[in-house]
């Protein structure tokens, strides 16, 4: 069907919006990019749910919005690769949707319609409900309690984990690999709202692939910092992240932890290596000219750690298109370790058990194979009264394990906080 969509000057604040016209739907999704510097557009909307990517089709139309999003998919991927088949999913089947422009101050309706009649009639009762669109957060906060946890705990103790860490540069020694994503996950009974947990979370710890989504009961509320994978167009583009580093209430002694980051020889070694990967990964489906490393090693700093990021990059070859380009890159190399399907092997070995969406991808999916996905990291996931975050770390050989704990705990911090929680380390 034909896209059309409106531009409107100005707005109500997307978090009434989306309380107002989504918060009690079963199937719901914030991209919420509006208290992050970097990010400019926020996406909201909700669907039927569905299990399935768009198939492929040619974008024929030539729009100018500003923005890359068309109705598709919007969900998460999970990390287990299915021995045949497709990628295992869960989302929403999107036809419709608000795009929050938070440079200009501009918001538009943007749909899938037989006719420009039918788009015109949903895009008048938007406006005409939007009108009455008013404290709807704050309302929604009062009357609902953000969900809380009294204590977490966590599948591997701290002697498992450091056996783990021991075991896998035992294999890195061997030469079986050169680095691997140790991961645990935490988990605890809650009582109260996710969604009024969210809209607290998002003030506070605002991220590139901040995101919370609700399908058939399942809540995922997310403050992922890292793109796994944007296409626009031929262009594709990958963003690691590996390297932390705990940030300070002191300017200086966080000034002096940025720094001490920045140095570190391990770290830095740990993503040169992934980027190296992906670099491969592209290769796959992009011309080899086009590969480039636009960033490397680059210090960003987030609400509760310091960062190393990079961004790799490259132009789809003819023949491919941007879901080419996700089966050639997923899972991401960031949370998998080098090379990739020993990896892979390893950590199946070594973590016993399934990482579910974890380390999969969350974000949105159109037809013509455009898409921009998030890493699914500093995420809590809400389900049958139980809430579940996974965290772990890159091991290398210059790996100390009582070092990896901890930067392992760190990781789960925002999230334990936020839910008023502690955790059984």
């Amino acid at each position: 069907m034909p896209l059309y969509y409106e531009r409107i000057a100005g707005w109500s604040p997307v978090a009434d919006t989306f309380v107002a016209f989504f918060g009690s739907k079963p199937n719901s999704f914030w991209l919420d990019r509006e208290h992050h510097h970097d990010a400019r557009f926020s996406i909201i909307g909700s669907g039927p749910k569905t299990a399935q990517l768009p198939k492929y089709a040619k974008d024929e139309q030539n729009h100018n919005l500003p923005f890359g999003f068309r109705p598709g998919f919007v969900g998460v991927i999970e990390y287990e690769l299915p021995e045949k088949g497709p990628l295992v999913v869960s989302g929403i089947e999107v036809d419709r949707a608000f795009v929050y422009d938070h440079d200009n101050r501009a918001m538009f309706f943007v749909g899938e319609f037989v006719d420009r009649a039918s788009f015109a009639d949903w895009f008048h009762a938007a406006l005409l409900r939007l009108a009455l669109a008013g404290g709807d957060a704050a309302n929604y906060a009062l009357s609902h309690d953000a969900a809380t946890a009294a204590s977490f705990e966590v599948k591997d103790t701290k002697n498992d984990y450091l056996a783990n860490i021991e075991k896998a540069k035992d294999q890195i020694t061997k030469g079986e690999i050169y680095q691997l994503c140790l991961t645990t996950e935490l988990s605890a009974d809650y009582v109260g709202d996710p969604l009024a947990l969210f809209l607290r979370l998002r003030k506070d710890h605002g991220a590139p692939y901040c995101s919370y989504l609700k399908v058939d009961g399942v809540s995922y509320l997310s403050i992922s910092p890292e793109r796994f994978l944007t296409v626009s167009g031929v262009r594709v583009t990958s963003s690691p992240i590996k390297g932390t580093r705990a940030r300070s209430s002191d300017p200086e002694i966080d000034s002096a932890l940025q720094a001490s980051l920045g140095a570190d020889e391990k770290e830095r070694a740990e993503n040169l290596m992934i980027v190296d990967l992906i670099r491969n990964d592209l290769s796959s489906v992009c011309t080899a000219q086009s590969i480039t490393v636009e960033s490397l090693l680059a210090l960003r700093s987030y609400s509760t750690v310091h960062q190393l990021e990079s961004d790799v990059a490259g132009e789809l070859a003819d023949t491919k298109t941007g879901f080419d380009a996700l089966s050639a890159l997923f899972p991401g190399g960031s949370m998998t370790g080098a090379p990739k399907i020993r990896a892979c092997a390893l950590i199946a070995e070594l973590e016993n058990r399934s990482r579910g969406v974890y380390s999969g991808a969350i974000g949105w999916v159109s037809p013509s194979g455009d898409m921009d996905l998030g890493m699914v990291i500093r995420t809590a996931i809400f389900k049958n009264q139980t809430v579940s975050i996974s965290v772990g770390g890159g091991i290398t050989s210059g790996s100390d394990p009582e070092t990896e704990h901890a930067e392992m705990q760190l990781k789960a911090l925002a999230l334990v906080q936020a839910m008023g929680a502690s955790v059984n380390w």
